[in-house]
């Protein structure tokens, strides 16, 4: 009977033991990484745009809510338009803020829309501690869209999106839930496919290849956190999404790899109203012209950043090293042929609804 006790007490010890090695410390690990990656806020960048430089913009400040927070927004106009076209929901990238995108938003409001345009959670203007994960910025969009849809004053409008970057993840994994019946067409725009394979290319920089041990647990903790909402792709959006949908991406992005993108997927699409727009040399931002993404590159080219981390975002800081060595007005330069053959696709999309 003693060694039998003897032996039960050991067997316990060995497979307890193994498994705070194999799945306690992983888990512990994985939030702690997590945590320093979303847990923080993200302020406005060094670089940022306005509204006072784009006098013809109008705007309304509002609120809506998004989870326990606050999101600060606005809905944007142009002086002189009477008539919209419809209502279109702007989603801005990770580690920024509206205040990067104003441009655009002055573009599409000349062109007869009203831009709805807002800080995701844990940003610039917004409440939150953090920015809690990837999938923030579809829960953010989800909400969004139920607000906008809410307004008594809008009901007559159709309504779209334009996401980039984080947003245009958001944009497409949105079209996975039944709040995206409400949208007439969407754009993402260097968009991401899920969480796995950006974060897979991103942690890579910090954690070599070792990186592929996590894999499991981040879909695990992103399961626990968001439910359903964790797992979902964009091009599985893009199939479900009854409307039209346009991908566009640039094979150089150094931000979103295009092996990570919405857009290497395109031999799966089912859609057979979905547009996919691929360019060789137009980076991540797309909206800017070429020779200002060369400019870019080539005043950082083999120079170290002399920017401290401090207590930033790490996603903050790497927007604000990437731009570190140019003007702004570089950095915000804007090709309105890009924007425009996004506006062309919007235009045929709401027609086909007419």
């Amino acid at each position: 009977m003693k060694k039998n006790r003897k032996l039960l007490g050991f067997m316990i010890f060995v497979i307890y033991g193994l498994l705070a090695i194999t799945i306690v410390l992983p888990i512990i690990a994985t939030i702690f990484i997590c945590k320093f990656a979303f847990g923080r806020r993200v302020k406005r960048t060094l670089k940022y745009m306005t509204l006072d430089e784009f006098p013809d913009l109008i705007t309304h400040d509002v609120e809506f809510k998004s989870g326990k927070n606050k999101l600060s927004a606005y809905f944007a106009t142009a002086k002189g338009v009477e008539e919209y076209k419809a209502v279109i929901i702007a989603m801005h990238g990770i580690g920024c803020s509206r205040a990067g995108y104003i441009n655009r938003y002055d573009y599409f409001a000349k062109k007869g829309y009203i831009v709805f345009a807002f800080d995701c959670t844990g940003t610039c203007e917004s409440e939150g501690k953090g920015i809690r994960g990837l999938t923030q910025s579809q829960v953010d969009l989800d909400n969004a869209i139920k607000y906008v849809s809410s307004i008594e004053e809008l009901k007559d409008y159709k309504i779209l999106v334009y996401g980039h970057s984080w947003g245009g993840f958001a944009t497409a994994t949105e079209l996975n839930s039944k709040t995206a019946e409400k949208l007439t067409a969407v754009a993402t725009i260097a968009g991401f496919n899920d969480i796995w394979g950006i974060c897979a290319f991103q942690l890579k920089k910090y954690a070599t290849n070792m990186i592929v041990l996590t894999k499991p647990w981040v879909y695990m903790y992103y399961f626990f956190k968001y439910g359903k909402r964790g797992l979902y792709t964009g091009i599985k959006g893009v199939n479900k999404f009854h409307g039209p949908v346009l991908v566009m991406h640039s094979k150089d992005d150094p931000t979103v790899n295009f092996a990570s993108s919405v857009a290497i997927h395109e031999n799966k699409n089912k859609n057979p109203q979905a547009k996919f727009v691929l360019f060789e040399d137009r980076g991540h931002t797309l909206s800017r012209p070429v020779e200002a993404e060369r400019e870019i590159k080539r005043l950082h080219k083999g120079k170290a950043t002399q920017l401290p981390m401090g207590k930033s975002s790490i996603f903050e800081y790497n927007v604000n090293t990437g731009y570190e060595y140019c003007d702004k007005s570089l950095v915000f330069a804007t090709d309105y042929a890009f924007l425009d053959s996004v506006n062309e696709f919007f235009e045929e999309s709401l027609k086909k609804v007419q």
